[in-house]
């Protein structure tokens, strides 16, 4: 029980650091919409976001793949009334590094891009993918902060599925050796 104690507090900590830096949009339920730059809209995926102040920086992140083992992110002020976030994680000892540009006021609509890359797997770098998010009320009944409803109907928590990668991260160091 101390382990998981320790574990949820470094989750905690982390989320908190990632909350400070990244801009935050307001709490409610967003509908986000994703696809990859230049492609139809019928190749359009949309998903349901649950989020308050606490939850936002991991669950506005989580539409970018890899989002696990982080240092902190870069974040910079934009002309444009945006934000350039760049993330350096580790997945499997694989790095990815992934850029986004947001911009919107955050409060009601926001639209952007994101690029990620695998540095030591550069042919397996996906392709740019384009964003927009629109604020809907508040969550839904049942919903609480981190959910997130993908398209297939499935709710996932961001934040219960980022302790998890913690945990057995952890889990695995203690062992004396690392994957």
């Amino acid at each position: 029980m101390k382990t998981f104690a320790i574990l949820a507090l470094a989750v905690v900590v982390n989320q908190a650091a990632w909350a400070q830096t990244l801009p935050t949009r307001k709490a409610g339920l967003w509908e986000v919409s994703i696809r990859p730059e230049g492609a139809a809209d019928t190749a359009v995926l949309k998903v349901l976001q649950c989020t308050d102040r606490a939850t936002d920086a991991l669950t506005l992140m989580s539409i970018a793949p890899g989002q696990e083992n982080c240092g902190k992110p870069s974040v910079a002020r934009l002309k444009e009334k945006g934000h350039r976030i760049r993330t350096a994680c580790h997945v499997h000892e694989q790095r990815v590094d992934t850029v986004v540009e947001l911009k919107g006021d955050l409060k009601s609509r926001y639209e952007g891009r994101l690029e990620t890359r695998y540095p030591s797997m550069a042919s397996q770098t996906p392709p740019p993918k384009v964003f927009e998010g629109r604020w809907l009320g508040e969550c839904r009944a049942g919903m609480r902060p981190g959910d997130m409803l993908l398209p297939n109907g499935v709710t996932v928590n961001v934040v219960d599925d980022r302790r998890r990668a913690e945990e057995r991260r952890d889990h695995h160091d203690h062992k004396g050796h690392k994957h």
